[in-house]
């Protein structure tokens, strides 16, 4: 079929575009780029380009978006209120298929980041997805600043580190971490280190 063809060597022509673009942003910043060197590094002419895309920040406004829009659909897909294991699962799996736009949106693009953070939370919260330990209101909105904020850092580790984890093991150490038993009240309680 024609129309399946042509959609399919269209998506080929973002990705080529959008893995350029990516490629680039290794050795310079998103302001410092432009059209004419990712059309160079995707060997493609700028009307191309301009058939896709306004610009290139418009480029990468769209894989922030295709991102965000998959990370969503893991939560969704996700309506057990214990079910935290399996929605870092597919998070992470989808950090680990896009880490490059991932890792960009972690060092770079701060406030796309607090975004995306404000809609997964309000997701998580309206739709009770996550049962944590009994606390007030107030306490869990810390909980959860907490929990998200240190999930962001341990993803900007495992990217910086080479993703050698998979997503099932590290769902596995932050779904462990949040149902672990009675933390450590007293820091008098701790191992002496060695």
């Amino acid at each position: 079929m024609v129309g399946t063809k042509n959609n399919r060597r269209s998506q080929m022509t973002e990705r080529l575009i959008q893995d350029s673009l990516i490629d680039l942003l290794k050795s310079q910043t998103i302001n410092e780029i432009t059209v004419t060197a990712v059309c160079k590094a995707a060997d493609i002419n700028r009307g191309t380009f301009y058939a896709h895309y306004n610009d290139v920040k418009d480029c990468m406004h769209t894989m922030e978006q295709d991102a965000t829009k998959e990370l969503l659909a893991v939560i969704n897909e996700h309506t057990h209120p214990h079910s935290l294991r399996a929605i870092l699962t597919g998070i992470f799996e989808v950090v680990k298929k896009r880490h490059a736009v991932t890792s960009f949106i972690l060092t770079t693009d701060q406030d796309f980041l607090m975004q995306f953070i404000a809609i997964t939370k309000r997701e998580i919260d309206e739709n009770n997805r996550i049962k944590g330990p009994a606390v007030s209101a107030r306490e869990r909105q810390y909980m959860f600043e907490y929990y998200v904020n240190g999930i962001v850092g341990v993803v900007r580790y495992w990217l910086k580190t080479g993703l050698h984890e998979s997503p099932e093991q590290l769902a596995n150490f932050i779904n462990d971490w949040w149902y672990r038993g009675k933390p450590v009240q007293d820091m008098t309680d701790l191992p002496p280190e060695n």
